[in-house]
């Protein structure tokens, strides 16, 4: 017996979009040094499900993408990070790019790879700069 796994892409998809709207939501409300632990982990669960789904349907191009995203907010969360604005604003960016890989996704449509790869360059950037040590 086969499972028709196109029924759950579908969902993987809107649930998805769904997710991008709550980060969005949720990272507009950060300023620098922002401290409310539910709002990040809003953020961070909606990134983590969605990296999590794009390794299930193969979408490796999205999973890599949303992993740097997830760790950066995994070290906000867990206060090795302080929120800044240069990591909101490139979040921000992120969540723009990350809907527009969906739908490519979802559509069979292109995406403009360079801006793709330039802003996981600048993300990648930002996890390897230094963090706050654990008190």
């Amino acid at each position: 017996m086969t499972i028709d796994m196109s029924q759950f892409r579908q969902v993987f998809f809107e649930e998805s979009l769904e997710g991008l709207e709550a980060m969005e939501s949720g990272l507009l409300q950060l300023d620098e040094g922002y401290t409310d632990d539910e709002v990040i982990n809003t953020i961070f669960r909606a990134a983590h499900s969605i990296k999590g789904g794009s390794g299930t349907f193969g979408l490796q191009e999205l999973a890599s993408f949303t992993h740097v995203l997830e760790s950066l907010l995994d070290e906000m969360r867990s206060g090795r990070r302080q929120v800044s604005q240069t990591a909101v604003g490139l979040l921000l960016e992120s969540v723009d790019v990350l809907r527009g890989m969906l739908l490519a996704s979802r559509d069979g449509t292109t995406q403009d790879q360079s801006r793709i790869q330039q802003l996981q360059n600048a993300l990648e950037t930002l996890w390897r700069a230094d963090v706050v040590p654990p008190v």
